[in-house]
């Protein structure tokens, strides 16, 4: 609550020029009061103030302002490292087919007289190992597709069992499938004695080759074979009579069986 009274002062008259300055210094003095000059009417307020006021609520949000203008673009950022390969992808739809290629030339009369040749040498191939079997006892030829094998009962080493066939026009046996193998095995059982085969490991050991120095394809060795037994180099391979195989040192003589 505000306590408002007005002192007018005539600065012409003595009298009351004193009374004033002296409620002015009343005024002064009194705790909670305020002198205020009012400069139309040459006189001073003197005003009692109270305790201050609370504060009142606050008031309502004003208005959004309107949309600033759009600040320049940003320097670009230095490119990051590579990031890691992804996974692959699955396979794509399969494109349509193509259109049918032109047919090609014929070799006429020409391939129809290789034809005949290929024939002809195949005739004469046959019959040849069939002249090379005649007039050997049952038991001592077997068969196996196109091949013949033959057997005198000879008994030789690796080395000298080679020589043996080929001086006869074929070469040691060498088994490429089971049907090959048991026609070996035949001749085998018939003589009663392991017979040796056209393979050895000499040039590595573990890794047994034709004698043209290809790695062996089919293969039918024996239980735990092959081993170089008690640590002795077995680098050549027999048949055993259940035609499994057996490496075994190329100095023994085995049951020489040659091929045609």
């Amino acid at each position: 609550m505000e306590l408002h009274f007005q002192i007018s002062c005539n600065w012409n008259m003595s009298i009351m020029k004193v009374l004033c300055l002296l409620l002015l210094h009343v005024a002064l003095v009194t705790p909670g009061t305020q002198i205020c000059k009012d400069p139309d009417e040459n006189a001073y307020s003197i005003i009692t103030c109270g305790a201050p006021g609370k504060n009142g609520p606050p008031g309502l949000n004003g208005a959004n302002g309107a949309k600033g203008e759009p600040g320049p673009p940003g320097l670009q950022g230095i490119a990051g490292p590579p990031g890691a390969k992804g996974d692959r992808g699955a396979n794509g739809v399969p494109g349509p087919q193509g259109p049918k290629g032109e047919r090609g030339d014929s070799m006429g009369p020409a391939l129809e007289d290789l034809k005949k040749q290929i024939l002809d040498l195949d005739t004469r191939l046959k019959s040849a190992l069939i002249s090379q079997s005649k007039g050997l006892p049952t038991g001592q030829r077997a068969t196996a597709g196109a091949k013949i094998y033959i057997s005198s009962g000879a008994i030789a080493t690796y080395d000298a069992a080679i020589t043996i066939c080929k001086t006869a026009g074929g070469q040691l046996a060498v088994p490429l499938n089971s049907a090959e193998n048991n026609a070996i095995l035949t001749l085998r059982n018939q003589f009663g004695t392991n017979a040796v085969l056209g393979m050895n490991d000499k040039q590595t050991q573990g890794i047994f080759q034709y004698l043209i120095n290809m790695v062996i394809s089919y293969q039918n060795w024996d239980y735990e074979e092959p081993n170089n037994h008690r640590g002795i180099n077995e680098d050549c391979v027999e048949v055993l009579y259940s035609g499994k195989w057996n490496d075994y040192p190329c100095e023994m003589s085995k049951l020489v069986v040659c091929e045609f």
